[in-house]
C-alpha cells in the first residue's frame, strides 16, 4: 500500500509540471510586409541575435533557435541544406527564419535528444530535437531513479528531456531581434532561403518602416535638412508600396539594414509615419535620383512610357540644386566608341558621330557612328545611351552620368601636296580624284593608295578620322521624379517635405 502512493504522487508531480496553458511563441507578423532580396549565391550565413526559429518549408516542421546561433545555408542540387551546431537539415523547398515575439528561459540541446512523453527512457518518443535546438523551458523533476528531467515544449506538445544533455538560455523578452548576415551587414526582421536558379536567395522581410531605417541613410545623406530627409523617406516608402521583391541595390533602393541606421533618419522615418504619395487617390511609384542638371525630365523623354499615362512624372525646373555633377565634361577616345558599338578598333576607323535628341530638354535617345566599315545607329532609353559611354568607377555604376549631353568631336585631317597640270596642290583625300596612270587616266574610288615617290612606292592613308569625342552634360541618374541634390536645396530655402514632393511629381498628394 506504501509503494502503491508514491507511484501516485510521483505521477501527480509530472501531471503538475506538465501544464496545457503553455502559451506557444509566435512569429512576429508584419503590418506592411516588406521583401527585400540581399543575398543571391551558392551560400550564404546568418547569426541570429535574439528570438528565432528555423521552418522546413518542406514538412513545416519548426526548431527553436537559441541566441547566437550560426546558421549556414548551402545550394544543393535540388534545394537548400542548413547547418547549424553539429545538425545538417535539407529542404527542396528552403526554409524561413522567423523572429519571435518572446523568448522564454530555454534548454539548449548538446547532441540529438528524445523528446517523451515521460520522465524516464521508457516513455513513448514524442519527437527528436537536433544538436543546437532549443526548447521553452516548463519545470523540473527528479524520477525514482534519481535521474533529474526536464519538461520542456514543443510544437508536438509538451514532452521530458534528459537534464544530462541540455544547457539554459535565460529568457529574452523585450530586445531587438537582429541577424548578422555574410555580407557583413545586420538586419531586423525576418528571413526566406530558397532556391534561385543555380544560387540560393536570401530574402529579409520585415515591417516597411523598419525597412526604410536602412534605405533613407543610404539614399540622402543623414546630415542633410530634415525636410529633405522628410521628403526622402516618403518618396522610399511609396516606392516600396509599390513593389513586390526589391533588391539591396540601387536598381530599386540602396538597402543596408539595421548596420546602417542613423538617428536622424530614423526621426525624420518617425515623423512622417505612413506618409505616402497620391495621384488620384491611388500611391505612386516615387523615383528619385541625385541630381537633375536644372531640370528633371518627362519619362516619355528617357524611358520607353507614354507620357500621358504618368502625368506627374513631368519635367519641373530645378533651381536650388547644388552638385558637382549638374555639368560634367568626359572624355572617350575613338576605341572605346568603336568597340561599343561593336566595330575592331584595329581594322576600323571612326569617321563622324551624331545625336539624336528628342527630348523636351534634349536628352539623347540614340546615337550614330560612321565608320570605314559603315555606318550603324543604337536607339534605346536612358540606360541604353549611357551605357554606350562606360565609366570606370563602380562608384557612378560603369556609365555615363546621365543621357542629357552635347558631343564634341575632334578631328585628324590627313592632307599632302600632289602635282597636277596646273600646279601643286593640297588634297584632303584621294577618294574621286582621277590620276595619270601608265594605262590612262583612272578614278580613284578608295582613300588609300600606292604612290611613286623617288624613294619607291609608299602606300598613303588618307581616312580623316575623329581622335577625340567630348561629351558636355547635365546630372547623374535617369533624372525622372525627385532631384535628391534639388531637395535639398529647396529645404534650404525653406520648403517643407510635402511642398518638396508635390513640386517634384505634379499633380500629387501626401497622405497616409
Amino acid at each position: 500500500m506504501k509503494k502503491f502512493t508514491i507511484i501516485i504522487i510521483g505521477f501527480f508531480l509530472i501531471s503538475l509540471l506538465n501544464p496545457q496553458t503553455f502559451k506557444a511563441m509566435q512569429p512576429v507578423q508584419y503590418n506592411k510586409q516588406t521583401n527585400v532580396s540581399i543575398v543571391n549565391s551558392t551560400s550564404g550565413s546568418i547569426i541570429t541575435e535574439g528570438t528565432f526559429q528555423l521552418v522546413n518549408l518542406d514538412t513545416n516542421a519548426v526548431s527553436y533557435l537559441p541566441t547566437k546561433t550560426t546558421i549556414n545555408f548551402k545550394k544543393l542540387t535540388s534545394g537548400i541544406s542548413a547547418q547549424f551546431s553539429s545538425s545538417t537539415i535539407n529542404s527542396t523547398k528552403g526554409f524561413k527564419l522567423e523572429e519571435l515575439d518572446s523568448l522564454p528561459k530555454m534548454v539548449v540541446f548538446g547532441q540529438q535528444t528524445a523528446l517523451r512523453k515521460g520522465a524516464t527512457s521508457s516513455y513513448e518518443v514524442i519527437k527528436q530535437f537536433n544538436a543546437g535546438e532549443a526548447a521553452p523551458y516548463i519545470g523540473i523533476f527528479t524520477n525514482s531513479s534519481g535521474e533529474v528531467w526536464y519538461n520542456v515544449s514543443s510544437t508536438n506538445g509538451n514532452g521530458w528531456v534528459p537534464g544530462n544533455n541540455v544547457t539554459f538560455q535565460e529568457a529574452i523578452n523585450n530586445t531587438l531581434n537582429l541577424g548578422k548576415v555574410n555580407n557583413g551587414r545586420s538586419y531586423r526582421g525576418s528571413y526566406k532561403v530558397t532556391s534561385n536558379g543555380g544560387n540560393l536567395q536570401i530574402v529579409n522581410y520585415l515591417d516597411l518602416e523598419n525597412y526604410l531605417k536602412g534605405v533613407v541613410p543610404n539614399e540622402m545623406p543623414a546630415s542633410w535638412p530634415k525636410e529633405a530627409l522628410k521628403a526622402q523617406a516618403i518618396a522610399a516608402r511609396s516606392y516600396a508600396a509599390n513593389s513586390m521583391t526589391l533588391s539591396d541595390t540601387a536598381s530599386s533602393q540602396v538597402y543596408r539594414g539595421y548596420s546602417s541606421e542613423d538617428s536622424r533618419t530614423n526621426a525624420a522615418i518617425q515623423e512622417t509615419n505612413g506618409l505616402v504619395v497620391r495621384y488620384n487617390g491611388k500611391v505612386i511609384q516615387t523615383f528619385f535620383f541625385s541630381t537633375s542638371g536644372g531640370r528633371t525630365a518627362n519619362v516619355g523623354d528617357v524611358w520607353n512610357s507614354n507620357q500621358s499615362s504618368y502625368p506627374y512624372l513631368s519635367s519641373v525646373d530645378d533651381p536650388y540644386e547644388k552638385s558637382v555633377y549638374s555639368n560634367w565634361t568626359v572624355d572617350f577616345s575613338p576605341e572605346q566608341v568603336l568597340t561599343q558599338f561593336g566595330f575592331n578598333p584595329s581594322t576600323t576607323s571612326l569617321l563622324d558621330m551624331s545625336l539624336s535628341k528628342p527630348g523636351q530638354n534634349g536628352e539623347v535617345r540614340g546615337v550614330t557612328v560612321q565608320t570605314t566599315d559603315g555606318s550603324k545607329t543604337i536607339n534605346g532609353n536612358e540606360s541604353v545611351i549611357r551605357k554606350l559611354f562606360p565609366l570606370p568607377s563602380s562608384s557612378v555604376y560603369n556609365m555615363l552620368y546621365s543621357n542629357w549631353f552635347d558631343m564634341k568631336l575632334t578631328k585628324q585631317v590627313n592632307t599632302f601636296s600632289v602635282q597636277t597640270t596646273s600646279g601643286i596642290v593640297t588634297l584632303e583625300g584621294m577618294d574621286g580624284q582621277s590620276v595619270q596612270t601608265s594605262s590612262g587616266i583612272t578614278a580613284i574610288s578608295a582613300d588609300e593608295v600606292n604612290v611613286q615617290t623617288p624613294t619607291g612606292i609608299q602606300a598613303y592613308p588618307t581616312i580623316n578620322g575623329i581622335t577625340n569625342i567630348t561629351l558636355n552634360g547635365k546630372g547623374w541618374g535617369h533624372r525622372i521624379g525627385m532631384s535628391q541634390y534639388g531637395a535639398k536645396g529647396y529645404a534650404e530655402q525653406g520648403w517643407t517635405a510635402e511642398q518638396i514632393i508635390t513640386h517634384y511629381f505634379q499633380g500629387t498628394t501626401v497622405s497616409k
